[in-house]
Formats: C-alpha cells, structure tokens, sequence
C-alpha cells in the first residue's frame, strides 16, 4: 500500500510522455461541396500537420505545447522518486505530497491549455463545416491527469491519517489553572460607596 502513490505518479508521468509522440486533436474543414475537398490538421506536441486537397502534407512549428508537458514529467518525475523514497523509508515526507500535489496541478493546467487550444472550433458558432477529433495523444493526458490526480489526494489522505487525532479536552487542560478560553478573567469585589 505504500507503494500505490508512487505507482500513481509514474502511470502518470508515462502516459504523460508517451502522449508528447502522438497527436491530439484533427480539424477537418469542407472546402467545397464535395466530400473529397476537405482541408486536414493535426495538432501534435511540437507542430501542425496540414494537408490539403491536391498537395502534398506540410508540417508547420506551432505553439511548442510539448514543453509544460516536459516540464509536468520532470516534476512528476521529481515526485516519483521523493514518493519512493518516502515509501521505502515509512516516514511521511511534505516534500514528497507537495511536489505530488505541484505535479499533478502543472500537468492539469497544461492539459487544459493544450483543450482549449486545439478544441477551440468546438465552440465555434460560424457555420463553417469544421469537424474537431480528439485523437489518441488527448485520451492519455487526461488518463495522465487523472492518475496524477489520484496519487496527490492519496499522498494527502494517507499523510492526513498518519498525524495524531486531537487531544482530549479534559486531559489538555486538568493541569493548568488557564481556562479553555485562554483567558483569565479576573472579577474585581464590588465597590463601597
């Protein structure tokens, strides 16, 4: 069981790379009346593929949303190995939830950006005939941010549980002439006139 956040972070991290090699979203867009005039683009990680009737495919450099993802991978990479060491030595470590629940935050934010980039057509309301796929690479981000999900609030539970309850009230203050308020309050005799 100590090893199940550790799993978590490295499913996430490898869905995660692996999903920087293939493509996210296609956008198909009618040309003409007829079926076969259809212009096609494939986001990717770090370019477009376009390919239009006719022609031959042309790749073009896009926004490189390749990077947050390797900079996601590296701090959940920096996650796995803090939440392994962690595990392996049975003593709760902040640095191992924090950098799990960084990870998992970093890797959201990126998935949404890379979302709203590549399905912004979706809400398009011209009546052009643009038709969006998601595609294969898109599918494991969001398994990837799910894991990671997952491992940050299993890290924070399990560091939750491990802490001591609170102390009995009666025992804490049995002790000390100190009220549960805090404060002593002291009453003055009543004065003579």
């Amino acid at each position: 069981m100590a090893f199940f956040v550790p799993v978590l972070v490295v499913l996430a991290l490898a869905l995660t790379v692996l999903a920087t090699f293939l493509p996210f979203f296609r956008t198909e867009q009618l040309l003409g009346a007829s079926d076969d005039e259809v212009a096609r683009s494939v986001l990717r990680a770090w370019r477009v593929d376009y390919s239009f009737p006719g022609q031959a495919e042309l790749s073009s450099p896009s926004v490189p949303l390749g990077f947050p993802l390797l900079l996601a991978s590296a701090i959940l990479l920096t996650a796995a190995v803090l939440g392994i060491r962690q595990a392996a030595t049975r003593r709760p470590s902040p640095a191992a939830r924090r950098t799990t629940l960084a990870g998992a935050a970093f890797l959201a934010g990126s998935v949404c950006t890379i979302g709203m980039h590549g399905a912004s057509r979706l809400f398009d309301d011209r009546p052009a005939q643009v038709d969006t796929t998601v595609l294969a690479g898109m599918w494991l981000l969001l398994a990837a941010v799910l894991a990671a999900a997952g491992a940050a609030v299993l890290s924070h539970r399990r560091f939750a549980a491990g802490r001591p309850g609170w102390a009995d009230p009666a025992l804490a203050f049995a002790d000390t002439t100190t009220p549960p308020s805090g404060v002593t309050i002291t009453v003055l005799p009543p004065e003579n006139d």
